[in-house]
């Protein structure tokens, strides 16, 4: 698994510094920053304190979008609102999810809002799944650094299985983007209830399932041609 943790438009170069450092601590070395030159702050080396590299090495994107596109799975971190249609599950449920997925979806992100105003509505929607870290006291909540350390401990708690050559494993991007082609074909709006079903369980799915549902789109697009 490569898991990449992306910080969108984040304020404060000491954030983003301590994020590096629980990175590296958890073994982790991709971030992405969106939106924001924090990381290149002297704050941000300063609290980093032995793990510049990940500030160094980091790559830039203007936009989520950008930052994500290359990504089998998209993990989001946001505070629990009412309202919510989609499930929210913590970061715990997160990592055994990606741990059935396995193989399937070897590129995984993880996003985190800006320390004020966290995730947008539009950024959430580029997101398969969608979590939140349970806390007894809403306030004071955890800052950004503390929410990443949390993700990065139950993340290098995975023991994934050997990945299986990419060639012969149907990949969940592809899966994704099948699914999306499906939907359109049978003109299903953006906020249809199946739409934002699908788009939700397909997180959910593990390495068969992935493989499964590639068969079953095939045989759904065989049947729309007759």
């Amino acid at each position: 698994m490569e898991l990449t943790f992306i910080l969108v438009a984040p304020a404060r170069g000491e954030n983003v510094g301590a994020v590096a450092r629980a990175m590296k601590t958890m073994g982790f070395e991709r971030l992405s920053v969106v939106a924001s030159q924090a990381h290149l702050s002297d704050e941000a080396r300063w609290v980093a304190h032995g793990s510049q590299e990940i500030l160094s090495n980091a790559t830039q994107h203007d936009t989520l979008a950008e930052a994500v596109a290359d990504l089998d799975l998209v993990i989001a971190s946001t505070a629990r609102r009412r309202g919510d249609k989609r499930p929210l599950y913590t970061p715990a449920q997160a990592a055994t999810q990606v741990q059935q997925l396995g193989a399937a979806a070897p590129r995984v992100g993880l996003v985190f809002g800006c320390e004020e105003s966290g995730l947008s509505n539009a950024d959430l929607a580029l997101a398969d799944r969608l979590t939140t870290i349970p806390l007894v006291n809403a306030y004071p909540s955890l800052n950004l650094a503390q929410a990443a350390m949390l993700y990065a401990y139950e993340f290098s708690q995975l023991s994934l299985p050997e990945q299986q050559p990419q060639a012969e494993v149907p990949q969940l991007s592809a899966l994704k983007r099948r699914a999306i082609t499906l939907m359109n074909d049978l003109s299903l709006d953006g906020d249809d209830p199946l739409r934002l079903w699908l788009q939700d369980t397909l997180g959910l799915a593990n390495q068969r399932d992935v493989a499964m549902a590639h068969t079953l789109i095939g045989d759904i697009n065989k049947a729309l041609k007759k």
